[in-house]
């Protein structure tokens, strides 16, 4: 199998990533820290994907619906004229599969709202969105740098 060294955004807080990078490592992945483009995590070889993380919802409704809005679309739209695949894997499961029957009452930002900015986001940019537990992100990480998933 052939390992690839992986780069991560030095913008990323430190010690918030820790479950990753030591999967990374575990699978015997080198990891190399350094600005990128766009995203949080890439190929150094092949910086063709790019995948940027949200904690849960409430990270990525402050991204597409609220006061990050302007920062968030600017990077999609850098990505896209660049010829890179920018996916956004968001570290939550939407409740029985639907991101529309998401709600909290920490954001007056409804699920029906959030998934219509999705698609939105998606149609403009080519901005792909996945969602995931936070104990598979390291290796849907891994999956999508090879080019197993997308």
């Amino acid at each position: 199998m052939d390992k690839f060294v992986i780069i991560s955004d030095t913008r990323q807080q430190e010690g918030k990533h820790e479950a990753k990078l030591a999967y990374f490592k575990a699978q015997g992945y080198k990891v190399v820290r350094t600005k990128l483009f766009v995203g949080d995590y890439a190929r150094l070889d092949n910086q063709t994907i790019a995948i940027d993380t949200k904690k849960d919802f409430l990270e990525l409704c402050g991204n597409v619906c609220g006061n990050q809005h302007e920062r968030f679309r600017d990077e999609c739209k850098r990505a896209k004229e660049c010829g890179i695949q920018l996916i956004i894997l968001v570290e939550e499961i939407p409740p029985h599969g639907n991101l529309a029957e998401w709600h909290s009452p920490r954001t007056k930002v409804k699920g029906e709202t959030l998934a219509k900015c999705l698609r939105t986001m998606q149609e403009r940019y080519g901005v792909k969105f996945g969602f995931c537990d936070k104990a598979s992100t390291g290796k849907i990480i891994i999956n999508i740098l090879k080019g197993v998933d997308k």
